[in-house]
């Protein structure tokens, strides 16, 4: 069995090789086919780059022609900035002077340098904290009257924005919208100041009250006092009349007693008396006997 295997595959092998033998030519032919592909891409690809140096060139030169039109508009438009901020500088200081020149009447006189300062801080205080130039040419500018200079000097729009809040601050104060306790002259001072005066009113008419409920009941203990003291001393009288009474009764008593005493003795002394007198002269003539018997001779 082996044999005859081994046989049959040395009699197929040729026929696998004649194959593969017809076959070749076709593989080569289809080799040239693809070489011919690629030299065509290879040429389309070169066509494209040059397209594409083409396009690079136009879009520099456009990017060319795009920075000179931006330096030309660039130009231009600080010209106009230029301008525009010199006419808004110009406004500013105008509108400052403005400012000031109405923030002068409405300012008391009784705010300082110092008051100001702090005033503005509440009013403005991120424009006045942030630029101390600034706040000291407000304070020029409106203490010293009528230096707008001074109030652009720092910065203009800054300095317009501190210099109309605190105006309109001082408006809002003096309209009586606002309290602020740096104005002493604002209506809602003199209102705070008749609700503080209220207040001090009404605390001494309740001090008063307690002084006089204090005094009522001072009053009631006196009189309290005095008339326990009163009653006190009715009594002590009536125990006096009491014991003068007692005083007055008792010799009376002994007094009365000593009379009938004297009496008693009396009526017992005369019984005595009269028996002593009843027995006398029954002894008298006896002894008148006894006297006259040795006169008789014997």
């Amino acid at each position: 069995l082996d044999s005859i295997a081994a046989a049959a595959e040395a009699a197929a092998a040729p026929e696998g090789a004649a194959d593969s033998a017809a076959a070749a030519p076709a593989a080569v032919a289809a080799a040239a086919a693809a070489a011919e592909g690629a030299a065509a891409a290879a040429a389309a690809a070169t066509a494209a780059a040059a397209a594409v140096a083409a396009a690079a060139a136009s879009a520099a030169a456009a990017a060319t022609a795009a920075a000179a039109a931006a330096e030309g508009a660039a130009a231009a438009a600080a010209a106009a900035a230029a301008e525009g901020a010199a006419a808004a500088a110009a406004a500013a200081a105008a509108a400052a002077a403005a400012a000031v020149s109405t923030a002068i009447p409405i300012l008391p006189s009784s705010l300082s340098r110092r008051g100001l300062q702090s005033h503005s801080r509440v009013v403005a205080g991120a424009h006045v904290a942030a630029a101390p130039t600034l706040r000291e040419g407000v304070e020029v500018a409106v203490v010293g009257a009528a230096e707008p200079a001074a109030v652009v000097a720092g910065s203009r729009v800054a300095a317009v924005v501190v210099v109309e809040a605190v105006v309109a601050h001082l408006v809002a104060v003096q309209n009586g919208d606002i309290y602020d306790p740096a104005v002493p002259d604002s209506p809602a001072h003199s209102a705070s100041s008749h609700q503080h005066q209220q207040q001090q009113q009404q605390q001494q008419q309740q001090q008063q009250q307690q002084q006089q409920q204090q005094q009522q009941q001072k009053e009631q203990q006196q009189q309290q006092q005095q008339q326990q003291q009163q009653v006190q001393q009715h009594q002590r009288m009536e125990q006096q009349q009491q014991q003068q009474q007692q005083q007055q009764q008792q010799p009376q008593a002994v007094q009365q007693q000593q009379p009938q005493q004297e009496v008693q003795q009396q009526h017992q002394q005369q019984p005595q008396q009269q028996q002593q007198q009843q027995q006398q002269p029954l002894q008298q003539p006896h002894r008148h006997r006894r006297t006259t018997s040795p006169c008789t001779p014997n």
